[in-house]
């Protein structure tokens, strides 16, 4: 990132203070990678903020250490003079040097605090998916856009070509099981898991059809949907149309998620999304084998090595993939065995935390040295 290299051994860089912010749908499916960020500050020191929604549960997440600001404090739109007042008052006690905008949904307002409080700020990307609007970043206050994985680099890249040197790949850090979850009681019966939005009927009806055709030959198991959304009842009823009340389950989010993950067996992502999904990653954290959409947008899938793939509109597909894992279970753990250490590898918690500290550093610094030049 040549922009954020300090020009200029005189410029005085404040310690870092830095403001995390956060919708509510990032809040829960990021919670263990934010968590784990908040706590790495907490060890160097760094006193930190996190602004999100009144709604959100806090709780798994917050650490002692961390200021917590809700915004708006009042959902009434009516309000929302007050409302601003409300958090740049608090902002002003705690006297932030950068912000960290974690979702697109929150880039508007990220961008309204830097300019106001004179501080830059950094910007995660954690998906492809374009809006009817575009969000702009600040040229003046955005020092870095961050990518959670290489496709949504490559897409930064090409969405925001004058300020393409800003781009950084920060891979988002999940801690690795001791142990592979993947078959590893005999006499458990089989478990398949899906933690995704429950958007539409179509994006899960093949797959549904395959496990149809799997139960009718034979093979045991039981197959959880994790998630929420408004396909839901049709996904209810296209479950009992063909038959699988006894095998299908429909739940709403868990948390914490681990012990789920960490006694089952096989991780299905039956269609690509546009936005990461960190849910698989711990998933493959815990050593869960993965069949995954061969559109997906993760990086560490690799066909045969560390997960196998599947054409998410083809049915017979999805079943012979699925069949694999079932019947060479032997190969099922060695894929979940190396997807696991290619996590371990380059998704590393103290890693993530690392890289974070020092982007906020260089970020202040590029800011405050660009700031003196336009002064100048």
């Amino acid at each position: 990132m040549p922009e954020l290299q300090p020009n200029s051994a005189s410029a005085a860089t404040p310690a870092v203070r830095p403001v995390l912010l956060v919708d509510s749908d990032t809040f829960r499916s990021f919670a263990d990678p934010l968590k784990h960020l908040l706590m790495g500050l907490a060890e160097e020191s760094m006193p930190s903020a996190l602004i999100c929604p009144a709604d959100s549960v806090t709780s798994p997440v917050i650490c002692p250490s961390v200021e917590l600001m809700r915004h708006p404090m009042f959902n009434i739109p009516l309000l929302w003079i007050q409302n601003r007042k409300f958090l740049y008052d608090r902002l002003a006690k705690f006297n932030p040097t950068i912000l960290h905008c974690l979702c697109d949904s929150k880039l508007k307002l990220t961008k309204q605090i830097a300019e106001q409080f004179s501080i830059p700020y950094v910007a995660s990307f954690n998906s492809t998916e374009r809006g009817f609007f575009k969000h702009s970043v600040s040229f003046d206050h955005c020092g870095a856009m961050i990518a959670s994985s290489q496709t949504i680099a490559e897409y930064l890249d090409d969405r925001y070509k004058n300020m393409n040197e800003r781009i950084e790949q920060i891979n988002v850090g999940i801690f690795v099981a001791d142990k592979c979850a993947c078959f590893s009681v005999p006499d458990r019966i089989t478990s398949l898991i899906t933690v995704k939005a429950l958007d539409s009927v179509a994006h899960y009806e093949p797959l549904l059809s395959a496990i149809r055709h799997l139960a009718i030959d034979g093979y045991e198991f039981v197959y959880a949907i994790i998630g929420e959304g408004p396909a839901e009842r049709g996904i209810h009823g296209l479950i009992k149309a063909l038959g699988l009340n006894q095998v299908v389950t429909v739940v709403p989010y868990i948390d914490p998620i681990e012990a789920v993950f960490s006694s089952a067996d096989i991780y299905i992502d039956p269609f690509a999304s546009k936005k990461f999904n960190t849910y698989l990653l711990e998933a493959i954290g815990a050593g869960m084998a993965v069949a995954a959409s061969q559109e997906t947008i993760e990086d560490i899938l690799i066909e045969d090595q560390t997960a196998v793939l599947f054409d998410r509109t083809d049915e017979l597909a999805i079943y012979t993939t699925l069949q694999k894992l079932l019947d060479k279970k032997e190969f099922a753990k060695q894929i979940a065995q190396r997807a696991q250490r290619k996590l371990a590898k380059g998704h590393s918690v103290s890693k993530m935390v690392e890289t974070f500290i020092d982007l906020y550093k260089k970020t202040q610094q590029w800011y405050i040295i660009n700031k003196q030049i336009i002064e100048e």
